[in-house]
């Protein structure tokens, strides 16, 4: 595969709480990952660092993998040992006390892709010249809107948009979202400072236009610094290399 990827502070944090990596196994296996800690949390930063941090140090490690099933599994348990290592960090250090992080991505070979998810970060696929969003936003208001509670125009604008129902760090026993989808001609893979701001269709124009990967992140980049850059921006692009 192809990729191209960015990290930018935006225009108002002091710091950049995101943390991103793509991995390759020996056996040509791609993960791509983007953190982002907790805003206000303590040390929301070293959370996403270590949540990146060891997924690299494992997936270089990994595979083969035989079938989906055991990418799924692979995928549940170092989310669950991530999460017991964040949080035993954050319960060994005052100064981490309380610190979590978003995380989402998705683990590629040559027959399957995986999706991975914890928080409100995403990951979008395009296939004949359409987006789709492959993760569920792990938020309060996500959850009222699936139960009809509040409409979608409520949603967007809601006081509790951003508060997370899941995050790696904060309890010590996590159930992230892990599923099989189908395999794109581009993944991306993005923390909210992006996809919060710039809206689906503009993000779907530029990925799908013929610029390469390297401006594409830039412009998306610049595209959420354009609308206030409020949050860090992080977001990798994977390419099928085939395509």
């Amino acid at each position: 595969m192809k990729y191209a990827c960015i990290s930018d502070v935006g225009l108002i944090r002091e710091k950049n709480q995101d943390s991103m990596m793509v991995a390759v196994n020996g056996y040509g296996d791609y993960l791509f990952l983007v953190a982002d800690g907790i805003g206000g949390g303590k040390a929301g930063e070293v959370a996403s660092e270590e949540t990146v941090k060891y997924f690299d140090y494992v997936f270089k490690e990994s595979g083969p993998f035989s079938s989906v099933h055991d990418i799924i599994d692979y995928l549940e348990l170092h989310l669950s040992r991530c999460n017991k290592h964040v949080f035993d960090m954050s319960c060994a250090y005052e100064q981490y006390s309380g610190m979590g992080t978003t995380v989402s991505g998705v683990l590629v070979t040559k027959e399957y892709a995986v999706t991975l998810n914890c928080g409100d970060s995403r990951v979008y696929g395009f296939i004949d010249n359409k987006l789709f969003r492959l993760t569920d936003d792990d938020t309060l208001v996500n959850q009222m809107l699936k139960s009809g509670k509040i409409s979608y125009e409520e949603a967007i604008n809601h006081p509790k948009r951003h508060y997370l129902v899941k995050a790696i760090g904060i309890f010590d026993r996590i159930n992230c979202d892990v599923h099989q989808v189908k395999k794109m001609d581009y993944f991306m893979v993005s923390t909210d400072g992006l996809h919060s701001y710039v809206d689906e269709k503009d993000i779907e124009d530029i990925v799908l236009s013929d610029n390469t990967l390297e401006d594409k992140v830039n412009i998306l980049k610049e595209k959420a610094l354009s609308k206030g850059g409020y949050d860090n921006i992080t977001l990798i692009i994977g390419k099928d290399s085939d395509e």
